[in-house]
Formats: C-alpha cells, structure tokens, sequence
C-alpha cells in the first residue's frame, strides 16, 4: 500500500467543525447511503479532563462509517469475504494547534484489488466515484 495513493485526502478551512461533519454527513445520504454510525474517537479529550493518560494530537477526530444496502449485497454476492471492507468510511480530523480540517478515505477500488471477483470492483469502482463526489461537493 501507497498512502500518498491509496488514501485520497482533502482540507478545507472551517469555522465549525461540525458544520463539515454536518456536509459530509449530508452528501453521504443524498448519494443513497446509509450513515450507519459516527465514532467520536475525540471523546477521549474528556477522558484527559478526568485525569487519565492520554497523549493526543488532534482537537477533533470522527469516523464515518456508511454503506447503501443494494451495493453491499452485491458485492458480497460476488465474494462472502468482500463484507470485512464494510461498512466503508471517511475519516474527518482536525489536528491540534490549526484551524484546517482534513476528510481521507481509502480508495474502495485498492482494497477490491484483493478479490479475484470482478462484482467486488465493480462496485468499488463506483463507490470511489461517489465518494469523491462528496468530497467535491464540500465548499469551504
């Protein structure tokens, strides 16, 4: 795996964090998604106000995780095993000390290279598409 080639990230300069959560959330759903959870892994920020240990370099960090049930039956159809990619997701940051927030995903199309199924592309190629398209749409 290639980072600089496989992750696909973009930056955007917001006031609000949540306004881009917000947008991204947004332009997942009107492309037929489904967003079946939000980890708030920057909820340990509360737990170094209790006390506990933490060494952190971000202010905010989520994980989007989505998925449309239609492609995902059909790429499972094509390989029982394809269904450990998903639910797919977008990572939205912000690291600590800078105003700019940063949306990365890994293209679908990298990890669909795996299976020898051509379904499981097909439909990787397709959700990279629409994945880039929401980043697109996301005009800070």
């Amino acid at each position: 795996m290639i980072i600089d080639e496989d992750v696909v990230t973009r930056s955007y300069d917001v006031d609000a964090f949540d306004d881009l959560l917000n947008d991204l959330v947004s332009e997942i759903e009107v492309r037929n998604y489904r967003v079946t959870r939000i980890n708030h892994i920057d909820n340990v920020l509360s737990q170094k106000e209790r006390g506990l240990s933490t060494s952190m370099s971000f202010k905010h960090y989520k994980i989007v995780e989505f998925c449309n049930l239609n492609s995902c039956a059909e790429m499972i159809s094509a390989d029982l095993l394809a269904g450990v990619f998903m639910p797919v997701k977008f990572i939205a940051y912000q690291r600590a000390g800078t105003e700019k927030t940063y949306v990365s995903f890994l293209r679908p199309t990298r990890f669909a290279s795996l299976f020898s199924a051509r379904g499981v592309m097909d439909v990787a190629v397709d959700l990279e598409k629409d994945m880039i398209s929401v980043l697109d749409e996301i005009d800070y």
